[in-house]
């Protein structure tokens, strides 16, 4: 079946809603796990599972509100944030098989996601303090830190010291499990950091970067830098400019660009071959504002730069998080174009 065909059978059925994809095991060979949310079903986001073409979508867990899912190392785990009867979203871990997903309801997550250890038995987290709101102004002074979930037991405990007016979002763990690809916030900016895990020491990955991801063999972070928002007359505004780049480990100052948008880009993920990333393209008006009623795109693109593709583009649903499963048997090579 050709992929434009196959790719308006898997949207027709998320949009409808009259058939989800089925619980179960997932057939061999390269996953991508992916949310996505139609706008026409309230029953909530869905974690699909689906081949690198889109092929044999399969429902890790349903009908929930969720944050971007993160694999362990061997590809059976998911962890990921869940809303449920309780305040606030907290982590949840899923088997890649489902149905089984289990919550922390000691794990809170504050606006982020939750990202899971190569070894699958913890996953490390942010928190954020209110420290104090500032008189006569509106402002707020705050503190983060990085927490880890034990996942066997359920105990947390924070891994790095709070700061001050700076935000921590981890977003991809070190290949060996060492380091954690934390984007970092504070008042020069945001830029893409390593903590070290054992010392709680931080090195910088890439400058001006959100969202640094470790290559498969850990020699690489893929990142989004976004561009600074240029006016274009008193009361307009141009969308912003963001770009998909990749710099090695050890050279913060250096990167290459693979692509240039006038759009939203977020959450890349390389596949377990290091030849191709998956990430998102938003869509935004001319104010640069999200419009999520125009939908996201699923896209990929070879490591090289190459071969833009479109995997999944709909105005009916919200597609968001793409995570490859790991494994060395699971890789899906380059983009053939």
């Amino acid at each position: 079946m050709k992929r434009a065909a196959l790719l308006a059978c898997i949207c027709a059925v998320l949009i409808t809603g009259m058939t989800r994809p089925a619980l179960g095991a997932s057939p061999e060979g390269p996953r991508l796990a992916v949310m996505v949310d139609s706008l026409r079903d309230e029953r909530g986001a869905d974690i699909l599972t689906m081949g690198p073409g889109g092929e044999s979508p399969q429902a890790v867990s349903r009908g929930a509100s969720f944050t971007r899912p993160s694999w362990s190392a061997d590809g059976s785990l998911l962890a990921l944030g869940a809303t449920g009867d309780w305040k606030g979203t907290v982590v949840a871990v899923a088997d890649a098989d489902g149905p089984g997903l289990r919550f922390y309801r000691r794990a809170v997550l504050e606006g982020s996601n939750a990202v899971m250890a190569p070894s699958g038995r913890t996953v490390a987290f942010p928190r954020t303090k209110l420290v104090k709101v500032l008189p006569g102004r509106e402002n707020y002074l705050y503190k983060s830190s990085i927490w880890l979930l034990d996942v066997e037991s359920g105990a947390v405990r924070r891994k790095t010291r709070w700061r001050l007016q700076t935000l921590l979002e981890p977003s991809s763990f070190s290949p060996d499990g060492s380091k954690l690809a934390v984007t970092r916030s504070d008042r020069r900016g945001l830029s893409a950091v390593a903590v070290d895990l054992k010392t709680g020491r931080t090195s910088p990955l890439a400058k001006e970067a959100s969202e640094p991801m470790y290559s498969p063999n850990g020699s690489e972070v893929a990142f989004i830098r976004w561009k600074t928002w240029r006016a274009s007359g008193v009361n307009d505004r141009l969308p912003p400019i963001n770009e998909l780049r990749v710099a090695s480990v050890g050279e913060p100052s250096k990167s290459r660009l693979l692509l240039r948008r006038r759009s939203l880009l977020a959450e890349p993920s390389w596949d377990p071959s290091g030849e191709r990333l998956a990430f998102i393209d938003s869509q935004v008006d001319e104010n640069g504002d999200l419009t999520p009623e125009e939908g996201d795109k699923l896209m990929e693109i070879n490591a090289d730069g190459s071969c833009l593709t479109r995997l999944i583009s709909d105005p009916g649903i919200i597609v968001s998080g793409p995570a490859w499963q790991p494994g060395s048997s699971r890789g899906a090579g380059p983009i053939l174009c």
